[in-house]
């Protein structure tokens, strides 16, 4: 039982770790973007809110659905292969809401831009 517990929280501190090391390294960059773009400081705290709340949400969702009802006893590295299923859940959940996001932020961005050349 506390192995279940030991490995969902090894799963949920990676997931949201992941979550937050992707916010991280395209935050100044996607702000800088929208300061741009966008020129609304509400607008750009607003795409930059939810692409971090849905990194977040995305990343929860994916792990609350690897279940983990493993006897007592297992070896250890059946709990690894449990983390690694609930990881790759998270991760090919998260590529896509990040396919999706950028989406949005490209349409956005061509729109925009043209709106405000002319």
């Amino acid at each position: 039982m506390t192995a279940n517990i030991y490995g969902f929280a090894v799963l949920f501190v990676v997931s949201i770790g992941t979550a937050a090391i992707i916010f991280g390294l395209v935050y100044k960059s996607l702000r800088s973007l929208l300061d741009e773009v966008i020129k609304l400081p509400e607008g750009t705290t607003f795409y930059t809110r939810l692409f971090l709340v849905g990194l977040v949400l995305v990343a929860g969702s994916a792990m609350l659905e690897e279940p983990f009802n493993l006897k007592a006893g297992s070896p250890f590295m059946e709990f690894t292969w449990k983390v690694a299923e609930g990881l790759s859940e998270v991760f090919g959940d998260t590529c896509l809401f990040l396919v999706a996001y950028l989406a949005l932020v490209t349409i956005l961005v061509a729109t925009l831009r043209r709106k405000n050349e002319q």
